[in-house]
């Protein structure tokens, strides 16, 4: 039976406790009920433990998809649904600020201090302080080195062990940047915090990293929510996109996390059914388990607002991959707030399902969305219905991201204008507007 103490960075003591029972299901109970914030939306404190079902929906979505997890399931004979004995190993720097560590061995991360704690990467381009307008940052030496095995082998260099571990199944990697513009990793043993991900895609997917770079400046530009910055690093066949982190706050000269729980995390959802056709009528990532999440957060009137807003923008992107792992809660007090937006991906591009990731209205594909279907959706999320106020302000995000898409370089935003074409049009007939619409070449729709 495994045990193992949770902790919350800002905590110095284990909050909780997961284990495993001996019939192998997973439980998890409070230790405390001084706690700045619930460690999430689907767990609540309270005196009596989370059983199974409640306790899995959370702790297996801190879990990672990629070689080392496969490695440690390997090396001890673990099952994949041995989820604490996966912590065990691999949970000392899980998401935001939470760490699953064996009982008794004390907490594993800590406040980083920029000036003792991180050792910095050769052949590091200097990052500026922000990265909007940051043109491609050159790199060379350890760091390119670390970029190739993640673009060839999607794993770090033998030689280089993992700071902290990140999910997905792309090649990436956790850095910091150093008050000089440097970036650096935490030096073993610190439990030092990084402060930006660098994500490098396969030689055959190089693409996608000014794609993703040029779409999510464009949600940023369009609406009013917050939304992670992000800079191109390298060149030609060796590119990566660096994320800043919205988990993480610097201050005089210390790095600090910031508990955060993604939207599968919060609803109990597994990660399998992180799109909602893949749910139950009880169990699902819909418009629905959406607005009762959003009513749970600090400004629930402001969240529904900008819920609604990035949700047309994404349908503009091509992005139908918004899936409840791709939007998080954030904590800095009782109530969390809606996290910055983050993973903006054009994937009408690729040949893969386009299938929205969940149900607006009746409409399961972007370009079947109408008027209906949105009033049906803002009242599902808790928001008045979509009335006169609501289609000015969708013909004002129609058109600024049309003009955003017009200043797209070429040939490199060429694919991506097309879509905003395309989805532009159809938006705009469904719902009976008058927005001029330029030339596109047409992308293809995968349906179900």
């Amino acid at each position: 039976m495994t045990r193992l103490d949770v902790y919350l960075e800002s905590v110095p003591a284990p909050i909780g406790t997961l284990k495993t029972d001996a019939d192998g299901s997973l439980s998890f109970s409070y230790r405390t009920d001084t706690l700045p914030h619930p460690l999430s939306v689907s767990l609540p404190v309270r005196e009596e433990p989370y059983g199974d079902v409640a306790t899995r929906g959370f702790f297996a979505n801190l879990l990672f998809e990629n070689e080392l997890r496969d490695q440690v399931m390997q090396r001890y004979g673990l099952e994949e649904r041995d989820v604490a004995g996966l912590l065990y190993h691999l949970g000392a720097d899980c998401p935001g600020a939470v760490s699953c560590v064996p009982e008794g061995a004390g907490p594993a991360k800590r406040p980083g201090d920029l000036a003792t704690n991180y050792d910095p990467l050769d052949g590091s381009p200097i990052v500026p302080d922000t990265l909007d307008n940051a043109g491609p940052l050159p790199v060379a030496g350890e760091l390119a080195r670390i970029m190739a095995s993640l673009r060839d082998r999607r794993r770090l260099p033998a030689e280089t062990s993992d700071p902290s571990p990140l999910a997905g199944v792309q090649g990436k990697i956790a850095v910091a940047r150093l008050p000089d513009g440097r970036l650096a990793l935490p030096r073993p043993g610190t439990g030092a915090p990084t402060t930006h991900i660098l994500k490098v895609p396969t030689a055959r997917e190089m693409t996608h990293v000014p794609r993703e770079h040029l779409a999510t400046g464009i949600m940023a530009q369009a609406q009013n929510h917050p939304v992670q910055r992000t800079a191109i690093i390298g060149d030609g066949d060796l590119q990566g996109l660096l994320i800043e982190r919205f988990d993480r706050r610097v201050e005089a000269g210390a790095v600090h996390r910031l508990h955060q729980e993604d939207f599968c995390q919060a609803l109990g959802l597994g990660q399998f059914l992180k799109y909602e056709r893949n749910g139950s009528p009880s169990l699902a990532f819909s418009a629905q388990a959406i607005g009762t999440l959003l009513s749970q957060t600090r400004l629930p009137g402001a969240a529904r607002l900008a819920f609604f807003e990035v949700t047309l923008i994404n349908m503009l992107l091509g992005n139908s991959d918004n899936h409840a792992k791709n939007h998080a809660l954030l904590y800095s007090g009782p109530r969390p707030e809606f996290a910055p937006i983050y993973d903006v991906d054009p994937v009408l591009l690729d040949d893969v399902n386009h299938e929205m990731s969940f149900r607006i209205g009746s409409a399961r594909m972007a370009d079947e969305v109408r008027g209906p279907d949105l009033d049906a959706f803002l009242r599902a999320i808790g928001a008045r219905g979509f009335g006169q106020p609501q289609r000015r302000r969708v013909a004002e995000l129609i058109e600024m991201t049309l003009r955003a898409a017009d200043a797209l370089p070429r040939p490199t935003g060429k694919g991506l204008f097309d879509v905003i074409g395309q989805q532009a049009h159809h938006l705009s007939a469904n719902l009976g507007m008058e927005i001029t619409i330029p030339d596109f070449d047409n992308v293809p729709v995968n349906r179900p």
